[in-house]
């Protein structure tokens, strides 16, 4: 667990902690000063040896597996971190003076007043989309051997912090698509997120099966995952594809044409094209761009002035 606090007033506690036991987290109301607290929150089991019974009850709670919480100090908050699970983690603490330090005061308000009319007894919960999930990876992978750790991770959150703002606002105020989802029906589409995105070497499942997965017609999965995650099912593949495939590029532990494969692509001018479509530009020109810790090359020369 390592915390950062910056000049913007932004304080955030990243971590990576593997539960033994239970953890009981609690967060009494604080009236007199209000601030907002986000959690972007992955557990992964570690145990195959959990009884059967417990992985069930578990399951059906899938969406505390991958989520993102907004709350305020005018409410309590309560989680828990079961053991035998690892968690991943990024929790930023923010007021509406350090909103001013990036965005105008307009907006900040409305920020403010949106998320109050609708949340004011309650926290806004979301499950973590995949393009929130690369974020953190990049800030787990990346933090602790970046030369310049600070602004990295400033970097990374405001990255976060300015997807999560539009993404709520956008929903809530311009869409009105509310979470209307009974919660079996959200962990179904969560559960077909995970099977969509849980390997790009192979070809992507058919709408059908993720629809039977749901236990929807291939109409209603397709409509109601587009409203839960914002975009048609396979753009959002795609989308997340290069994603994976740009991150893949980036830590430089494979080829290029090793990191096609890896997402799926046989032919390589097929995934130099898919990825400059995404981010116009080919993967030699975004590594060469992009590429956080440069490879030493060359030998120092010899000294030969006399």
């Amino acid at each position: 667990m390592q915390s950062f606090n910056f000049n913007s007033g932004i304080s955030v506690l990243v971590s990576d902690i593997s539960m033994k036991e239970d953890l009981d987290i609690k967060r009494n109301q604080h009236q007199s000063s209000q601030y907002f607290v986000l959690l972007f929150n992955e557990l992964v089991e570690q145990n195959n040896n959990i009884e059967h019974t417990e992985r069930l009850a578990f399951d059906k709670f899938d969406l505390r597996k991958k989520i993102v919480r907004l709350s305020s100090s005018l409410i309590p908050s309560q989680s828990i971190l079961p053991a035998n699970f690892k968690v991943r983690s990024v929790l930023i603490i923010f007021n509406k003076q350090s909103l001013l330090s990036f965005i105008d005061f307009k907006t900040a308000e409305e920020f403010i007043n949106l998320y109050f009319s609708i949340y004011i007894k309650k926290s806004f919960l979301a499950p973590m989309s995949a393009e929130y999930r690369w974020i953190i990876g990049d800030l787990h992978h990346e933090m602790a051997k970046h030369p310049l750790q600070n602004l990295f991770v400033e970097n990374r959150i405001m990255l976060l912090l300015e997807k999560f703002l539009y993404n709520f606002m956008v929903r809530e105020k311009h869409t009105g698509k509310k979470l209307q989802f009974k919660e079996e029906e959200l962990s179904r589409l969560v559960k077909a997120e995970n099977m969509l995105l849980a390997d790009f070497s192979k070809t992507a499942p058919t709408i059908n099966v993720l629809a039977k997965a749901c236990a929807m017609s291939p109409t209603k999965f397709k409509n109601d995952f587009k409203t839960l995650y914002g975009l048609p099912v396979y753009e959002y593949y795609q989308k997340n594809r290069m994603a994976y495939a740009r991150t893949l590029i980036q830590h430089g532990e494979n080829s290029i044409k090793q990191v096609g494969m890896m997402v799926g692509y046989s032919n390589l001018g097929h995934f130099a094209a898919a990825f400059k479509n995404e981010f116009d530009m080919l993967p030699s020109e975004w590594l060469q761009a992009n590429r956080l810790h440069p490879a030493v090359t060359e030998e120092p020369k010899p000294n030969l002035s006399l």
